[in-house]
């Protein structure tokens, strides 16, 4: 007998992104799709794997219009098993999953202080606490539905759940935790340090563990089973991107970021859903007024109008970017600016010699040096080079800071006057704090 469920998270219903009502609605619309498509390819139950909810105290409305959903399964007869996550658990004992699961909406699992017995949950006593877990039968097969809220850090310190979770037939495990292992491999702009566990903490035994948390898709294996994340159901940030454009100095390279949806699961084995969600696309560019203005009105074209848009711009000098909001007709658009700075070239023909004289790199070397102490060595090579430029342009006609055609010559010649300023730093030697005042006398 076939079991198929759905397998979804982090819908984070309530969410006004960007301080933008209209996005809170763009929320509710994916929820509600991922709910119907559940319906209509005929999941035997539904797993809510945390963060229905953006905040662990819902606004009525978002609370009104999460029941308004939930009563679309609940009418096909199709349970619906969920766990807290880390934007919508409290502290308090009652939290907005209990509201609905006291509508008959959904059925929580995990620790609870009461026991649950029914249709869909039972409950046991683990090492001293009440553990609730789901339970789903068909054609005398029974699936036994494990989990557990969101847990800190610091609880994985000093518990562990296989003391908690061991099955003992077919099982899902449903967590809303991070895994170290994904962030090491995926390389997020945001949810970086998002994990609280390794993969190894995940106890072995269950056919499927179905996560949440982390908002990008991802699936590994753990023993015989799955380990999988739908991803969340509506982008969240730029760096969930649908494009990405990067510019080289010569063309912006592209990068198509993935899908968003949830997760059919038929036999334990997922089949990601694609949802019809709002795009987000993000530039970065480095350059001067011209190019950017350029490079960025060519690009334009490939920006749709109901788009999100995140302009990274780094510069030198910085100019007006007022010209963006008329080059971009996007839903939102975002600009954020830096400075930068020209980096020389490496290579051939690089090298200090081309920028300092000798004299100058000596100086350089001295103030250089870590414990900087010999002040007077600096200040006699100073006024060596000064005499020296002084005495080039007389021959030459140059100006000051040219190099003579014949730079031996230039060293003899410096050479020959190091006696008579021995002479004068005996006469007048500067204490340090006057060095700025004694070479203005000179």
């Amino acid at each position: 007998m076939t079991i198929k469920f759905a397998h979804l998270a982090d819908a984070h219903l309530g969410y006004e992104q960007y301080r933008l009502p209209y996005r809170a609605e763009e929320f509710r619309q994916a929820f509600e799709e991922a709910i119907r498509r559940a319906i209509e390819e005929g999941v035997d139950f539904i797993l809510i794997a945390g963060d229905l909810f953006h905040r662990s105290n819902p606004s009525p409305q978002t609370i009104k219009e999460t029941i308004d959903i939930l009563e679309l399964p609940k009418k096909e007869k199709i349970p619906v098993f969920a766990i807290e996550g880390n934007h919508d658990r409290t502290q308090r004992r009652i939290s907005a999953y209990h509201l609905l699961e006291s509508l008959g909406l959904i059925h929580l699992i995990g620790f609870s202080e009461e026991r649950k017995e029914n249709r869909y949950q039972t409950t046991e006593k683990v090492s001293g606490r009440l553990l609730v877990r789901g339970i789903f039968e068909k054609g005398g097969k029974s699936i036994e539905i494990y989990g557990t809220k969101y847990m800190s850090a610091a609880w994985f310190e000093r518990n562990r759940l296989g003391d908690y979770f061991r099955p003992q037939g077919d099982a899902i495990l449903m967590l809303h935790q991070g895994i170290r292992e994904m962030m090491e491999k995926l390389h997020l702009e945001s949810q970086r340090d998002y994990f609280e566990i390794s993969l190894n903490d995940l106890p072995e035994g269950f056919l499927y563990y179905a996560m949440g948390h982390i908002h990008k898709r991802w699936t590994t294996n753990r023993g015989q089973g799955i380990v999988a994340y739908p991803g969340s159901l509506q982008r969240w940030d730029f760096g969930d991107y649908e494009m990405r454009y990067r510019w080289d100095g010569l063309r912006f390279r592209h990068t198509a970021g993935e899908d968003k949806g949830f997760l059919i699961v038929e036999d334990f084995k997922p089949r990601f859903i694609k949802l019809d969600v709002r795009p987000f696309y993000d530039i970065r560019i480095k350059g001067d007024e011209a190019t950017v203005r350029k490079e960025l009105r060519r690009l334009s074209r490939e920006i749709p109008q109901e788009a999100f848009l995140r302009i990274s711009l780094e510069w030198e000098r910085p100019f007006d970017v007022a010209f963006l909001h008329e080059i971009f007709n996007v839903r939102y658009l975002h600009i954020r600016t830096r400075f930068g700075r020209r980096k020389l070239e490496k290579g051939k023909g690089t090298r200090a010699e081309d920028f300092f004289t000798p004299l100058e790199r000596r100086i350089i070397g001295l103030v250089g040096e870590k414990d900087f102490e010999d002040f007077d060595e600096v200040i006699r090579l100073i006024l060596q080079g000064e005499k020296a430029a002084g005495e080039s342009r007389t021959e030459t006609g140059g100006k000051a800071g040219e190099k003579p055609e014949k730079s031996h010559e230039t060293r003899e010649k410096t050479g020959k006057e190091k006696t008579g300023i021995d002479k004068e730093k005996k006469r007048e030697k500067p204490k340090k704090a006057d060095l700025t005042l004694w070479l203005s006398k000179r």
